[in-house]
């Protein structure tokens, strides 16, 4: 569910990765095989025995990239026959067909169980506008700006302390619920070092 809330907040072709219910991998592109494949960069590490969504149809040579990785739940609006025969060679691979086209209800709220009750809040299901948003280190360029609102619609998916770095619409350093902001971005700066996105 995590995975698929992060999802909706994209229109263009999306895959989200998440490892315990944090993203570990983001990624917008031009095709959905190009969005698999710079969310996995993100942290290929992290990524290993993930559950892993998609919001485009799964074609033949997608399916065979995915098994040729440890993924434990695949979730998308649609495979191909070919792509399904590839990705039942894996046996512990859960395939998921997402057919849900209901949407957000406006001020739907979220609820938790708490010992002796329940806790009743709204959900974080608001699109930041840019025009109220103000940049506080000087200008920016409409790229920047683009990055910036991606890891901001990743970052409200993220376990506090949240801190998500991005580049052309890629995530390539999470850093979540560490009880210190310096750790969070600590760990963040350090995987995207890790993984080749200085």
């Amino acid at each position: 569910e995590g995975a698929r809330r992060v999802l909706r907040e994209f229109a263009l072709p999306a895959f989200v990765i998440v490892k315990h219910a944090n993203p570990c991998g983001v990624a917008l592109g031009a095709t959905i095989e190009d969005a698999w494949e710079r969310a996995l960069a993100a942290d290929p590490v992290s990524a290993f025995g993930c559950v892993a969504i998609a919001n485009r149809p799964i074609g033949a040579e997608l399916g065979a990239r995915i098994a040729e990785h440890f993924v434990e739940v695949l979730l998308a609006p649609g495979f191909d026959e070919a792509a399904l025969e590839a990705l039942r060679a894996k046996k512990s691979l859960r395939i998921l067909l997402d057919e849900e086209r209901r949407a957000e209800t406006p001020g739907e709220r979220d609820y938790k169980r708490v010992l002796g009750g329940i806790l009743v809040q709204e959900r974080d299901s608001d699109i930041e506008d840019r025009e109220t948003m103000e940049v506080a280190t000087g200008a920016i360029s409409e790229q920047q700006w683009g990055d910036l609102l991606f890891a901001w619609r990743v970052c409200k998916h993220v376990s506090s302390n949240a801190i998500v770095l991005a580049r052309d619409l890629q995530t390539i350093g999470v850093g979540a619920g560490q009880m210190s902001r310096v750790d969070a971005v600590r760990i963040a700066v350090e995987k995207a070092r890790e993984h080749g996105h200085e």
